[in-house]
């Protein structure tokens, strides 16, 4: 059930920024900043819950995770995690909360409601992003320094398979059906095309570098990928099986993210203290909007 606040607010894009200790909110509508809110040291990736009344985020230097009343703009608690707190998911019920912890090689599974952590899952190395399935059934994770994809039970976190995947293993999405996942190494700049009926590899292909961020693009037959190293994002066309635009914005790009009206796609510019705003129908950058210091990982919603 979405909080009626946010309905009425309309969406918003949360960023976080890793070198000022902060969160910046913008409306996703108009592009303009609403708000600012202080979390913990060196924020990395942030997440929203299912109702939209909660934004989490991973800590990764404070080896916590803040918890953000989505209505007020402040933060209400701070939740103990391990070291090296990165990639952060729901529950689809929003009553759980998992979390990536990357120097520590776990996951760690939150009740919400007493604001405890309940178990730490031990998972491959360096687990870096996180995504919950669509339904809930299984949480996928990013393992970068093992090189490999983490299946865990979407209720215990408990490992269910491991998949190869080439070094540094990052940068991740789910296309809206759920069928397919996306995965963007780092180290070797691979792109993955995985079917998640089977877990089976479809394709891989080679493009860009470095990435660190990905999302499906409206239609869910196109990914964008960043470049951590450049300054453009790449297309992914799934059906060419090819690079089909490069859409330049600023220096270092990390995460990106589609507004709910599929019309833009916001990306945070780590290098550059800023986001972008790429126009879909034009491919363009149509507004730049500065945010706090090494922004990482942004979320819309």
């Amino acid at each position: 059930m979405q909080d009626p606040a946010a309905a009425r607010r309309g969406p918003r894009a949360w960023v976080a920024g890793g070198g000022s200790d902060s969160v910046t909110v913008i409306d996703a509508t108009t592009h303009e900043i609403v708000g600012a809110v202080r979390v913990g040291d060196e924020p990395m990736l942030p997440a929203l819950s299912p109702d939209g009344s909660l934004l989490l985020v991973s800590n990764r230097d404070g080896l916590d995770v803040s918890v953000v009343d989505a209505q007020r703009l402040e933060t209400i608690a701070s939740i103990g995690v391990q070291d090296g707190a990165a990639g952060c998911a729901f529950s689809p019920d929003g009553t759980l909360a998992f979390v990536a912890n990357e120097h520590a090689h776990t996951v760690s599974v939150i009740d919400l409601a007493g604001r405890r952590v309940v178990r730490h899952v031990p998972v491959g190395r360096g687990p870096c992003d996180m995504r919950m399935m669509p339904g809930g059934r299984e949480l996928i994770v990013t393992c970068e320094e093992s090189h490999e994809l983490a299946v865990l039970d979407g209720r215990t976190a408990e490992p269910r398979r491991t998949i190869p995947t080439p070094e540094g293993p990052l940068a991740i999405a789910v296309s809206p059906s759920g069928r397919l996942a996306v995965v963007g190494c780092f180290v070797s700049n691979d792109v993955y095309v995985i079917d998640t009926g089977s877990w089976n590899v479809l394709w891989r292909t080679t493009l860009g570098s470095c990435h660190v961020g990905a999302c499906f693009l409206p239609g869910g037959r196109s990914v964008l990928l960043t470049n951590g190293d450049r300054d453009y994002v790449s297309i992914l066309d799934l059906d060419r099986r090819a690079e089909t635009a490069r859409i330049q914005v600023t220096a270092s790009p990390s995460c990106a993210a589609v507004t709910p009206d599929a019309r833009f796609v916001y990306v945070a510019n780590r290098g550059a203290d800023c986001v972008s705003v790429v126009d879909l129908v034009t491919r363009a950058v149509v507004r730049t909007v500065p945010v706090g210091a090494s922004p990482l990982g942004l979320v819309i919603g």
